[in-house]
This record gives structure tokens, sequence and C-alpha cells, in this order.
């Protein structure tokens, strides 16, 4: 064992073999500091960089690329000579199926049980320490060879291991943290080693009675997967097929999934996923294509901000439903009921449109400048079946509605006992409808959780109450607003009569949200 010594590369022929392996066995380019192309290659090339002296004016005359049916990638190369070489990496057990020879300190040597064994087993201690492990190899071929078919990958003669170490971002654990609390499970499917996935899934600490390999899965029929996908949520050395069969499996059992990929292989996945989301650096044109999403700086994270975001957008259309539908069902009511009943309008058809003109603009627009909720990733996710128009919003529609017709004919009948001027009736009414929709509106700034703490956290909420007051001042004492609207200036006592009719819907419905707790009764 070298570990931690300072060593020169030279006195190690095997060492110097694997890091040119790495090097021309590669697709990855490094120009001024940057690296192009897949990052465990840049990191074998970087690897093989790092010896100073190290360069190889070999052209590459063939390359069969890495599928992850087949776990490994070759080249063929031609260095300055003519001599021409195959060269191979890939899953270690995978070119070790495919080698008759290793190089040892001797010189190549014929590749038996035990050293195959040693090989392995190497591996394996690399692969738990969450290392991912490349296997490569070499086969010298007759000069007038161009073209490499896979079946040409034989009598390989192994040269090494390369294992590098790609750590998930500081982020994600907390990622999946907040994923586990939304109700979101996460699943890992990588090509890497069984070790290496058990690794790195213990550091995300994601969920998982171990791990299984796609070589396992081939040996499951589909119930059996089934039941394994309850308690398993890691995947390795998989298969473009198995990943597919996975989604299709969690599917047919009614989860929504959305897959992350950025390989071609991964494009299956990505296209029979409720959301495919590709990577937009370092992903293949084939799996943006066939994503729903692109990721423009490759980031788990991100998936998670845009779900609360996502989330926070259906939330705020809930509010403005629940604040809408309730106040424009109580005016229709007003209306229709005096209709019904052969009553005095209690509007004027221009009044009504002055309403809805009005809190439609300045009353519902700042619902959507709302604060996001700081719960949105503690609760479960919506079932897909779960209709927009909430029962919530069908009791607060019913809840409403009854208390703005209550006020509003209560005024109306008093006005017109007491002083008989119908326009004055109805400019009490047009206010009392205002200042319902601005106490109700308080109300909508959480459909579920009580709002006393949050009234002043919305400024643009504040600067519409405050040009709706103004305008209703205007209609309800400027001459020719009233001329126009059939209004007529109202006492400082028919004024104040208003506020405690109106702000009862506040209370009653914040009353309504503590019975929902209390008791324990379905939110939704």
């Amino acid at each position: 064992m070298l570990t931690n010594n300072k060593v020169d590369p030279y006195q190690y022929p095997t060492l110097i073999e694997t890091l040119k392996a790495g090097y021309l066995c590669n697709e990855s380019s490094y120009n001024d500091g940057v690296i192009t192309g897949d990052p465990t290659e840049g990191a074998l090339l970087i690897a093989a960089k790092k010896i100073s002296s190290f360069e190889l004016n070999h052209k590459q005359v063939d390359i069969i690329p890495f599928e992850s049916e087949r776990r490994f990638m070759a080249t063929l190369n031609e260095d300055e000579n003519g001599k021409r070489v195959i060269y191979v990496k890939g899953s270690p057990e995978k070119i070790l199926e495919h080698s008759d020879h290793y190089i040892s300190g001797s010189g190549k040597a014929t590749l038996d049980d035990s050293r195959v064994t040693a090989i392995t087993n190497k591996a394996d201690e690399m692969a738990s320490l969450g290392l991912r492990v490349i296997g490569l190899a070499y086969l010298e071929i007759e000069s007038n060879i161009t073209t490499i078919e896979p079946l040409d990958i034989s009598n390989l003669t192994f040269v090494g291991l390369q294992g590098m170490i790609d750590p998930p971002r500081e982020e994600v654990k907390e990622s999946i943290k907040k994923c586990k609390s939304a109700g979101i499970r996460v699943i890992m499917i990588t090509g890497d080693h069984v070790l290496t996935a058990s690794a790195i899934g213990r550091k995300l600490r994601i969920d998982s009675e171990g791990a299984i390999s796609g070589s396992d899965i081939d040996k499951l029929s589909d119930e059996d997967v089934i039941k394994t996908l309850k308690h398993v949520s890691v995947f390795a050395r998989t298969s473009p097929e198995h990943k597919l069969r996975i989604v299709n499996l969690l599917q047919s059992q009614g989860e929504i999934v959305a897959v992350t990929g950025d390989g071609i292989n991964d494009a299956p996945a990505l296209k029979s996923a409720d959301i495919g989301i590709s990577m937009g650096r370092t992903g293949t044109e084939v799996s943006r294509d066939a994503s729903d999403m692109v990721l423009t700086d490759d980031n788990f994270a991100t998936i998670v901000a845009a779900i609360e975001e996502g989330r926070d957008v259906y939330s705020k259309i809930q509010k403005i439903m629940g604040w809408l539908l309730p106040t424009n069902v109580g005016l229709a009511l007003i209306v229709m009921v005096a209709i019904i009943l052969g009553l005095t309008l209690p509007l004027l058809p221009v009044q009504v449109l002055w309403i809805n003109m009005v809190t439609a603009v300045f009353l519902g627009v700042p619902i959507a400048m709302e604060q996001r909720e700081k719960n949105l990733l503690k609760t479960k996710p919506r079932p897909p079946s779960e209709p927009l128009l909430l029962p919530l919003i069908k009791r607060r529609i019913a809840l409403v509605g009854l208390l703005m017709v209550l006020g509003a004919f209560t005024l109306f009948s008093l006005e017109i006992q007491n002083s008989g001027d119908i326009d004055k009736a109805r400019t009490i009414v047009l206010n009392t409808i205002i200042c319902f929709q601005i106490f109700y509106l308080f109300n909508t700034k959480s459909m579920y959780d009580y709002v006393f703490k949050n009234i002043f956290t919305n400024r643009y909420m504040w600067f519409g109450i405050a040009t709706t007051i103004i305008l209703q001042t205007l209609i309800t004492f400027n001459p020719t607003m009233n001329f126009l609207f059939g209004t007529a200036p109202l006492t400082f006592q028919s004024l104040i009569i208003i506020i405690p009719i109106a702000s009862s819907v506040f209370f009653i419905v914040e009353f309504e949200k503590y019975l929902y707790k209390k008791f324990k009764w379905n939110q939704n």
C-alpha cells in the first residue's frame, strides 16, 4: 500500500499503464482549466495529466461508446509508430470477465481465479468507501484493423483499478430531508457498484433496506419488484430497462413519478415518467429532448425548490379561489334573493359592476403577492384526483355567502325603515359588501392556519385596501359619483354600524379554523 506516500509514478509500470488506459479510453477534453465531457472521464483525464511529463500523441481510430447493458467502453488508438491498441474501461467485474492476463511487477501474467478474487475484493473494498471504481485493460491488435465491435473485446490484459469519489453536494442531504417531510420518496437508481450505491445512500440518508442490483431485479416478477420497492430505495448496476421497469411499476401503484437523468440511456425512463428532468450542463441532447424539464444548474436541490414553488403557486390559486368565489357568490345571492322574493333591489347593476371592478383589482390581485407559507414542505402531496374546488372552499362559499346576505339585508331593511331613502340604503349595502370582502381577505392569507400574527405581512394587500377605501369614499361622498352610481352620502352613524356587521366574517371564519383544528375534522 502506498497510501499518502509521495512516489515516482515511473517506478510503477502498472500505475503508468492504468493511467494511460484511462487517458486514452476517453472522450473528454481539458483546455484552459475547463473539462468538457463526462465528469467521470474528466477525472480519469486529470489523474493522468497530474504526471507532468505524461503526454501521449495517440490518434483515436474508432470507439465503442459506453452502454449500461455492456458496462464498458472501448477505443481503438494508434500511436506515433503506427501500433494499434484497444483500451477498455468499465465495471471491474465486466472488465475481468473479458480479461485473460494482467500486468504484474514482472510483466504480463495469466489471470487465474485467485487473482480475480483478489482484484474483486479490492474493488469491493474501494466501492464500500463510496468510490466509483473503474476497471481498465488493453488489447494489442494488428495495425491493419480500423474498426472494432463489442465482440472484439476479449482476451484483454487487465492493468488496474481507478477509484474516484463523486461526493453529493452538501445541500443534497438537506434536500432529501425536506423531501421526506414533504411526503416525497427519493429512490436512487445507478449504474455504480452495489457497495458504492449503498455507501452513497447511507451518506444521503435515503431510507432503504440495503441495495439490490439489476441482475437481482431480472430474477423477480413484477409483483415481487413492487413488494421490494416498498422497503428498498437504492438500485445499482442497472440498465435502462431496469429503470424504465421501476418507473412503470411505481406508476401502476398510483404513484406520481419524477425521473432525473443525463444520459442517452436515461431517455426511456425520462419519457415514461410523469415528469422527466434532465441535466442542462452534463446532460445529452437526447435526454433533454425526452424530458419535460431541464435543470440548468444540475442541482438536485433545485428540484426541491421547484416543488416548494409549485406548492406555493397552487396554495395561492386556492387562496384566490377561496376569496373570490365566496364573496362573488354572496354578492350574487343578495341580488337573486331580492329578485326571487320580489323585494326592492339592494344594489343597482352599475353598483354591482363597481364592486367587481374595484375588488378584483385592488383586493384580489394582492393575494398573489402573499408571502410563501412556512409549512408547504411539511404537508403530504395532494392526490391527483383532488378537485381544484376543495370541499373547504365550498363550505366557505356557504358560510361567507350566508353572512353577506344576512348582513346586507339587515342593514338595508333598517335604513329603509328609518329614513326611507333607497339611495342611502343601497349605499350602505355597497359599503357593507366591500367591507365584508376586506375583512374576509385577511382570512384567506391562510386557508387553514390562524392569521392574527400575519395581518401586516403583505404590504400590497394594505395598499389595495387603502386604495379601495379611497375609492369608496369617492363613490359615497363625491356628488358626481353619487349621480353616476346612484349613491348618497352617509352619516358617521351609518358608517360605524357597518364595521361590526362586516367584521363578523373575519372572526367567524377564524373560529371555524379553530374548530377544525380542535376536533381534527377533515380540512379538505
